[in-house]
């Protein structure tokens, strides 16, 4: 720790971004407890209400702060004198006890005054000159901005730095199916390799040396999110790059595939490539319109005769091939999937030109324009669940005697 920069070496917080105006620096006052005895906090500034994280243990933070003494109150050191944020990486010991603590109770944009113990400072030798022997130390931080960062395998093999936060609450899971770009480059920036917008199955060796890094990375990882993996050689290209690599992954899509068939025999598996809206599914009865866009057989060659349409239906009616009625009970509306049908005779659709099927396979891609909701079942009357009920039976009967 230099003279000139006396919680650099051991105190520190994180990197947040955000500026800290003077108009609010007494507002919203209040005192935290949670602290262990000898760190006392008071915030001075609350945070936004969007900002609810707090930084964990080998985040790299950037604060501003001021040091005072509490015994006569004299200013011994400040970022804001230096016009330049400290950055630390927090709970790994770079700054003294009362920051890790501290800075690890704020979150982004929040202004708080910290009364720090020796025991939480500098302790009974203090650091001279500054610094007198046994001092309290009182500094007032603001966290700016955080960059998170993760040990994946605690080794410092793969180090994880979130660049852009993803959204949504899924993360994929091995044997998942993810859309991804991944660009490799050494330490001095050259390219090791670039793959823009790929389909991958987690768990697979596609990726090679960097796989293991890559599926790690990838399970704590949202949609959209952005993430920079350093790392040594032996998660990345062994002695080809003898001083490791960093790889900038960006997790563009995760597929959601599920079982619809009737038989829950996998003979119609869903994909879903695009999200829809809300959370309601069509139900038996429910009049849709679904857009069946493209066919294609196992190579992914189209299928002869097929020809795009928009069909209108009645869901669970048999106006349809058994491999949509399956499909858009699963789907919400605005969204888009890819069918994959193992049995050929369950996507047999005069309508769409699919009379006679040669292919073993065919994927099918769709998307669910609109529905209409029926009254669900609890709303409806003692009469109208006997209608009801009595106009499913005898659509059901004539669909046995269909052979469906």
């Amino acid at each position: 720790m230099s003279d000139d920069e006396m919680p650099a070496g051991d105190v520190g917080m994180g990197d947040m971004g955000s500026d800290m105006s003077d108009d609010g620096m007494g507002a919203g006052a209040s005192l935290m407890d949670s602290l262990p005895e000898g760190v006392q906090k008071e915030i001075l500034t609350e945070a936004s209400p969007d900002n609810w994280k707090k930084p964990k243990t080998g985040d790299e933070v950037s604060v501003h702060y001021v040091g005072t003494l509490q015994s006569d109150g004299s200013e011994f050191d400040s970022s804001r004198s230096r016009g330049q944020p400290f950055v630390f990486t927090l709970g790994k010991g770079q700054v003294i006890k009362g920051w890790d603590v501290g800075v690890a109770s704020m979150k982004k944009g929040e202004l708080a005054k910290f009364t720090l113990a020796p025991e939480f400072a500098y302790g009974d030798a203090g650091s001279p000159p500054k610094i007198p022997e046994k001092a309290t130390l009182v500094f007032e931080i603001e966290l700016l901005s955080w960059t998170s960062k993760d040990d994946l395998f605690n080794d410092d093999g793969v180090i994880k730095s979130q660049i852009t936060e993803g959204s949504g609450w899924k993360n994929p899971k091995q044997g998942d199916e993810v859309l991804l770009s991944l660009k490799a480059e050494q330490p001095d920036g050259t390219v090791i390799e670039e793959k823009s917008s790929i389909e991958y199955t987690l768990g697979s060796d596609v990726l090679g040396p960097v796989g293991k890094a890559v599926d790690k990375a990838l399970t704590g990882m949202k949609k959209q999110e952005v993430a920079q993996l350093k790392c040594t050689k032996d998660y990345a290209y062994g002695d080809k790059t003898p001083e490791g690599a960093t790889l900038t992954l960006t997790l563009e899509q995760i597929y959601e595939t599920k079982d619809v068939s009737f038989e829950s025999d996998k003979s119609v598996m869903k994909k879903q490539i695009a999200e829809g809206e809300g959370y309601d599914t069509p139900k038996d009865a429910n009049k849709l319109k679904l857009v069946v866009e493209q066919a294609m057989d196992g190579c992914k060659t189209p299928v002869p005769g097929f020809a795009a349409k928009t069909l209108e239906f009645t869901l669970g009616n048999g106006e349809v091939c058994d491999a949509l009625e399956c499909a858009a009970g699963h789907m919400k509306k605005g969204e888009k999937a890819i069918l994959t049908v193992t049995v050929p005779s369950l996507a047999a659709e005069e309508q769409l030109g699919l009379n006679n099927i040669s292919a073993e396979k065919v994927l099918l891609t769709l998307k669910l324009e609109e529905f209409e909701k029926g009254k669900d079942q609890w709303s409806l009357s003692e009469e109208e669940k006997v209608e009801f009920g009595t106009a499913r039976k005898g659509v059901g009967i004539n669909l046995f005697k269909a052979g469906r």
